[in-house]
């Protein structure tokens, strides 16, 4: 997995490395600028554009602005680096490499100049297709934005031939700023790392596609540096985990799933957790479902072994069905609880008793989750390990913090309520983040398609199937999150963004594998 970084630590931890080994500031600057040059010149080669124009502030961002325009000369057809600030305010290696691209300026199609006022830059980039790199402020910006910078801000958005890379960070990026103050990228060229701000929320739209740039610090620097354990899971790391059969395995050496499921109306949630769970590769899988669903789901899951249970007048399972529902759940390697459930009392009442009562292996999911509103102490103290994989409304409604709130402090709330409640949580969004109180992992694939009723069911089910065959939660969990995300983005390759539905994902489940773990 790789180290990401929260914004306001990153800096701190790099100038503790070069401490730690020797290397030189201005020698991390000349590798970002070049590394960022190669990014830069070859997204030049694929889009139409006439001009380059770097927006350079007067801090170290602008420093790997000016390095990554210095080996862009002769690259590519014409380069403006426009200074928002006085030179007078330049130091350090930002001055040393402003220094060396001044004296170049006037040849090899490179102008360098102090553009001060809106005006200025609006007579270098009208009518032109412009590809701007954003070198203002970077990941050191602290404060508000002044009036002028956000009119240049501003101007940069409203241009329709226009292209943008941020460098190392959208300028201007922080939890509390105005997404509209900021210029919208294409792509952000990360330093070293990436930063946290860049991959959540209004970031994650504002930054576009997020690369790292080598500037020379090996990996294994920033992890052991790394005391938040932040990750993002790739992958590399899914092609590690073991799902590999035995050729001497049987069916129920292969994982068992019991999954307890459905209600009048949702009896499709069922149908795809189940359907999943088989498809990833567990052996056996069989779907506890009330009485009165048994007869579609039976012709409807020809594989999956429906089990009908009893229900209570409104249709969902009833407490008469405890013992044959622990009976299954003793059998099984892991028990997927809740997709499609219904919220009927009595059925939260069941899920709180197997919860109580029954020490396994659990996914909690959808309407599963609602059983521990106001009563997650159940978790806490059941001494059996579980993996819960609500969305945010969900989230909101067991923690009982509000969304706009735990979005602001997503790293340390999930993580102290992963930590606090002893589970694995999945808090699904984009990107989901999977976290067991130590570790933080987001999430790498995955894209908007997704977004789609179902596709909740089809993650439990990967999971549970998962966790059945290795056993290891957090595994299972981060695994299952990059697999179910690989599956919708093999489909976006030919669907585009908004025509994936669940079941699309059913059948990308065995060719996306064969295609992650290169089998013939």
């Amino acid at each position: 997995m790789r180290s990401v970084f929260l914004n306001d630590e990153v800096l701190d931890t790099e100038k503790n490395i070069i401490s730690s080994i020797g290397i030189s500031s201005i020698c991390l600057m000349e590798n970002a600028g070049i590394n960022s040059a190669d990014i830069i010149a070859d997204y030049a080669k694929i889009i139409n554009y006439d001009k380059i124009v770097f927006l350079c502030g007067k801090g170290n961002n602008a420093g790997d602005g000016f390095v990554a325009a210095r080996h862009l000369i002769g690259r590519v057809k014409e380069i403006f680096v426009a200074l928002l600030y006085e030179p007078e305010e330049l130091k350090g290696d930002a001055l040393i490499n402003y220094s060396v691209l001044k004296n170049l300026s006037g040849n090899n199609n490179l102008n360098v100049k102090t553009v001060y006022t809106f005006n200025t830059l609006k007579s270098e980039t009208t009518n032109r297709k412009i590809l701007f790199i954003d070198a203002i402020f970077g990941i050191g910006f602290k404060g508000k934005l002044e009036h002028r910078i956000k009119t240049i801000t501003k101007y940069v958005n409203s241009l329709k031939n226009r292209k943008v890379i941020a460098l190392d960070s959208v300028s201007g990026l922080t939890p509390e700023s105005n997404p509209d103050d900021l210029i919208k990228s294409d792509i952000t060229i990360s330093m070293g790392v990436k930063k946290y701000n860049s991959l959540f929320e209004s970031g994650k739209e504002l930054s576009g596609k997020v690369y790292t740039a080598n500037i020379g610090i090996p990996d294994n620097e920033f992890d052991k540096r790394n005391s938040r354990e932040i990750f993002e899971y790739t992958k590399d790391d899914a092609k590690k985990i073991n799902l590999k059969r035995n050729p001497l395995s049987n069916k129920y050496s292969n994982g068992k799933v019991f999954v307890l499921a459905g209600s009048v109306g949702l009896s499709g949630a069922a149908y795809l957790s189940s359907l999943s769970a088989l498809k990833n590769g567990s052996g056996a899988v069989i779907l506890g479902i009330p009485k009165s669903l048994n007869t579609v789901l039976e012709r409807k899951t020809t594989e999956v072994m429906t089990f009908p249970l009893p229900e209570t007048h409104s249709k969902g399972l009833s407490l008469d069905g405890w013992k044959d529902i622990k009976k299954k759940i003793e059998w099984s390697d892991v028990s997927l609880i809740g997709p499609g459930l219904g919220r009927d009392e009595e059925t939260m009442e069941l899920v709180r008793k197997i919860i109580l009562e029954i020490k396994g292996k659990y996914v909690i999911d959808a309407d599963g989750l609602f059983a521990f509103k106001k009563n997650t102490e159940i978790l806490q103290n059941s001494g059996s390990e579980i993996i819960i994989t609500p969305h945010y409304g969900e989230f909101s409604t067991i923690s009982g913090i509000k969304p706009d709130v735990f979005k602001k402090e997503l790293y340390s709330i999930s993580t102290d309520f992963a930590e606090e409640n002893k589970v694995v949580l999945v808090l699904k969004n984009s990107p989901t983040v999977t976290t067991d109180g130590e570790k933080f992992i987001i999430n790498s694939s995955g894209k908007e398609n997704l977004a789609t009723v179902g596709s909740g069911d089809v993650l439990s089910g990967i999971i549970a199937s998962t966790f059945s065959i290795t056993g290891k939660a957090l595994e299972s969990a981060a695994y299952g999150s990059y697999f179910h995300g690989l599956c919708g983005d093999e489909l976006y390759k030919k669907s585009g963004n908004s025509s994936t539905i669940a079941s699309d994902l059913l059948n990308a489940i065995p060719i996306t594998k064969n295609l992650l773990f290169e089998l013939t």
